[in-house]
């Protein structure tokens, strides 16, 4: 196996095992594009921040590659802070399993301070994560958290994170980076006892699938979620004709019977 196919190998597992569906590294001085703030006394998040985490000891935590920072020192004198910082909706149509992984630093005063990350169900918020603790001091370090939202999935998700300093001058939060990842193995072992087989992979015109019993349905996911064909065919033997699909990698459903899998193509 000569380098190039080995180097295209690992990068297919990789996007077969975690494909991301939403990021923002806050690395920009305004808001990113479909993101919008609250803040409860009218003070506002920095964006772009590249400086240290105040009080997070020696050496300090710090941002170089930018971060959207809100500085309860600047604005605790205001009082009675709570901050939400709310992502773009997404349509997760078609994925079951996703997570969330944020990079952040959370500095709290007097045990005063509360980091939490909400997610929006297609109904209303619901809080996946709570902090109110310091980010480990003397590291230089920030903190990393990977948080399940597979239960929340829906075709209106959205992520909200919230900073509230329980009405004291306090320190402040720091969020480095968000993630959404879409971590829905990429498998059919449901459909292997019919024979099913697909091929080529990548593809470049023509997906071909086949199957011992009648494929019932197929349905082609982008990773924004997005359907983009769906086919009844009713036949054991189905070409998929991809050419008008854009160049990337795609989520292909396949129903045979009351069985189901999934599985992930590169289109080339």
């Amino acid at each position: 196996m000569n380098k190039i196919t080995s180097i295209f190998l690992m990068l297919f597992v990789v996007l077969i095992a975690n494909a991301q569906l939403q990021e923002e590294g806050f690395g920009d001085t305004s808001i990113p594009t479909g993101w919008t703030e609250t803040n409860t006394t009218g003070c506002t998040w920095q964006y772009g921040y590249t400086g240290s985490m105040p009080s997070s000891g020696s050496p300090a935590a710090s941002f170089p590659s930018g971060a959207a920072f809100f500085d309860d020192n600047v604005c605790g004198s205001l009082s009675q802070d709570r901050t939400t910082l709310t992502g773009p909706s997404i349509d997760l149509t078609g994925v079951t399993n996703a997570e969330i992984e944020v990079i952040y630093n959370l500095q709290v005063f007097g045990d005063k301070g509360e980091f939490i990350v909400e997610v929006f169900d297609g109904t209303s918020w619901k809080q996946v994560y709570f902090q109110d603790s310091d980010t480990p001091r003397h590291t230089g370090l920030n903190e990393s958290q990977t948080i399940d939202v597979s239960n929340y999935v829906n075709n209106t998700f959205a992520v909200r994170f919230i900073y509230d300093d329980e009405g004291v001058s306090a320190i402040g939060l720091g969020i480095d980076h968000y993630k959404l990842n879409d971590t829905t193995v990429a498998g059919i072992e449901e459909l292997f006892n019919f024979g099913f087989e697909y091929s080529p992979n990548p593809v470049a015109n023509v997906l071909k699938l086949k199957a011992k019993e009648d494929i019932e349905q197929i349905a082609v996911y982008n990773l924004l979620g997005q359907q983009v064909m769906e086919k009844n065919p009713s036949r054991s033997s189905v070409k998929l004709n991809m050419n008008q699909l854009s160049d990337g990698v795609y989520i292909i459903h396949v129903q045979i019977e009351d069985k189901k899998g999934s599985f992930k193509i590169i289109k080339q």
